[in-house]
């Protein structure tokens, strides 16, 4: 057995477990978005579970597993973006529309049917007795619409996934739990596999069928990783959900408030009784502070508090949380009290959970790193610099 047949094996295992689990969803997290998940794990299985079977030389004494699993390749970009889109809706539901992907899916099942019960007949067309030239016409048509509509789908999933990092600013304070970096990845991987497939048709170039299928599997067990330590992504109430929603459209869209939410009066006094309860409870020092979960802290609606960060004081919610944090960084370097503090401590004390998330914000709002910071303040500790 080749080692290239083995590592194809272990991903084909890989990625059916991962529906599974995916499918299943043991936390209970983002549910519909693993159920599309899931399917798209499978579809990628199926499809190695092919590769597998072509290169043991078993697809001869197969071919109704070689034809059902031929079927999921028009199943696999749609289950990727419906999974991407479940994960950056807030609220997201399964809505009877979704199916429409799955047109080309079902064209091809249709067309597949006679083949699955019929093996004598060829794959491509030979159960319609059709000409040959239009044989290598469909066929030819097949092959490339699978990867053509992998790219169109790959497109849209990256844009969604792209605006979603965009509008966990509006809401989180800290986005790097629910960015769906790894998604990104995901789809990175998907990416590339699909560049290595127009070179090789366009411009010759090929690499080694085992570097290929080695980086299949390490990207994978990375991918599997990260779908098993997922958060939820939207954790709030209902009717937070939805006004979170509406929320991220109007930014989405650009939609400036025919009226007013706030009059200057109402907004000035919400911008005190805000910013006096930030400096008197230190609300920002929780790392996992939301929107809502400050509306709520205020007793305002969310529409009201992302009204008055937005367009009154002129940051998003992720600004307007991280600059407090930001100070109560610089306090505490400030002070001899917290000298036992390297970085990363320092990082936790103001409210962040990473000491990247730290470094990345801090240079951003005072244009130097906090290590810079503290060398032109020399009553800190030295001990701090490191």
């Amino acid at each position: 057995m080749s080692a290239e047949l083995i590592l194809h094996i272990i991903t084909c295992n890989c990625f059916f477990l991962m529906a599974f689990v995916a499918w299943f969803n043991p936390h209970k997290v983002n549910v519909v978005a693993n159920r599309w998940l899931g399917l798209f794990f499978a579809a990628v299985g199926c499809m190695v579970c092919n590769v597998v079977l072509y290169d043991a030389g078993l697809d001869a004494a197969y071919p109704r597993i070689i034809g059902f699993n031929e079927l999921s390749r028009f199943a696999l970009a749609p289950a990727l973006y419906l999974s991407i889109a479940q994960f950056t809706t807030p609220g997201s539901k399964f809505k009877a529309s979704d199916y429409l992907h799955f047109i080309p899916f079902t064209i091809f099942f249709l067309y597949m049917v006679p083949f699955l019960y019929f093996p004598d007949y060829q794959l491509i067309g030979g159960h319609f007795n059709l000409p040959p030239k239009l044989n290598f016409a469909i066929g030819f048509l097949v092959r490339w619409s699978i990867n053509v509509q992998l790219l169109v789908y790959w497109v849209l999933a990256f844009n969604t996934l792209r605006k979603h990092q965009k509008h966990l600013l509006l809401i989180a304070s800290d986005t790097v739990p629910v960015n769906l970096a790894w998604l990104k990845y995901l789809l990175m991987s998907v990416g590339g596999m699909l560049v290595l497939f127009f070179a090789s048709i366009f411009f010759g170039i090929h690499l080694s069928p085992v570097v290929i299928a080695t980086g299949y599997l390490l990207g994978t067990l990375t991918i599997f990783y990260h779908s098993l330590a997922q958060k939820e992504i939207f954790p709030f109430e209902v009717s937070e959900l939805t006004a979170i929603n509406e929320v991220i459209i109007a930014d989405d869209n650009q939609v400036k408030p025919i009226k007013q939410r706030l009059s200057d009066e109402q907004a000035q006094h919400m911008r005190i009784k805000l910013e006096s309860l930030m400096t008197a409870e230190k609300l920002h020092l929780d790392n996992e502070l939301s929107l809502p979960q400050l509306a709520d802290a205020i007793g305002a609606s969310v529409h009201d508090l992302s009204f008055l960060l937005n367009e009154k004081i002129g940051l998003n919610f992720f600004q307007f949380v991280n600059a407090y944090r930001v100070e109560e960084a610089k306090q505490i370097m400030l002070s001899d009290k917290y000298k036992h503090l390297n970085i990363l401590g320092i990082a936790y004390s103001a409210g962040f959970s990473s000491k990247t998330t730290f470094n990345t914000v801090f240079k951003t709002q005072t244009g130097m790193s906090p290590s810079a910071f503290m060398k032109q303040h020399k009553s800190i500790n030295p001990s701090l610099q490191s």
